[in-house]
């Protein structure tokens, strides 16, 4: 299983590149969805790999849907969330809906996919869906490590650790699935836990970066300050990462 696809020399080229295109999004306040650390992973991945179709899952204001049309324009975008109501950014180029994307068929080629979950699900059932779409390059955002987050993520699988669910406020322990690991270790050929931009001393949970394995920062505390305003921004980071099966 390859664990780096990007080097950081790679991403931080492009962080200067970004910061000039986040500072013209449509929506000045995305609480509750991507904030500039992912948004710039999103873009940069997108960017690079500029697939023909992009699969959405998990839209909230549209924020996303927006910084994936700035990083490859001619990309069909297929959108869903079951709350359209929340959305404020809407695009005329993207086609949108409101049922699951394991009850969605899409006549697409799925070599030429790429599928970003942004929807707090199980990212093994996800795995599972997208293996009998034969969609293979997957973006997970909600990525948490065994103790945080509301998810069974990729992270929390790997680590092989028991781990936490919270569920609004109230936080569920749960035994490790190691048959789930397996899995995972036998399906997945490449997965990249995309890097931080920036860490401060702590995590948005208060808790030491040091208590989770993270991939060294992409800028330290002085290179920062150039991005000062969006700097309180950075602690909102997951282990976004990036998947093929």
């Amino acid at each position: 299983m390859i664990t780096q696809k990007w080097k950081n020399e790679e991403l931080k080229l492009e962080i200067k590149n970004f910061y000039d295109v986040y500072s013209k999004k449509p929506i000045s306040n995305n609480d509750g969805g991507m904030k500039f650390p992912h948004m710039f992973l999103t873009w940069f991945l997108i960017k690079t790999i500029k697939p023909k179709y992009l699969i959405e899952s998990g839209v909230w204001r549209g924020l996303g849907t927006w910084i994936i049309e700035q990083a490859s324009p001619d990309t069909k975008i297929f959108s869903i969330d079951p709350n359209p109501q929340y959305r404020i950014y809407t695009s005329s180029r993207v086609e949108y809906f409101t049922e699951d994307f394991s009850k969605l068929n899409f006549d697409i080629n799925p070599d030429e996919t790429l599928v970003f979950f942004d929807d707090h699900q199980n990212s093994l059932d996800r795995i599972k869906q997208s293996k009998s779409k034969n969609f293979n390059k997957l973006i997970f955002e909600d990525n948490y490590p065994h103790t945080q987050g509301d998810c069974y993520s990729i992270k929390k699988i790997l680590s092989g650790n028991d781990f936490i669910m919270d569920y609004a406020g109230n936080r569920i322990h749960y035994q490790a699935n190691l048959e789930d690991k397996e899995y995972l270790l036998n399906t997945l050929k490449v997965y990249q836990e995309m890097p931080p931009i920036y860490c401060s001393t702590y995590t948005r949970w208060g808790t030491p970066w040091s208590e989770y394995q993270t991939p060294e920062a992409l800028l330290n505390d002085n290179e920062i300050e150039q991005y000062k305003d969006v700097k309180p921004e950075m602690n909102d980071y997951t282990w976004l990462c990036y998947v093929e099966i």
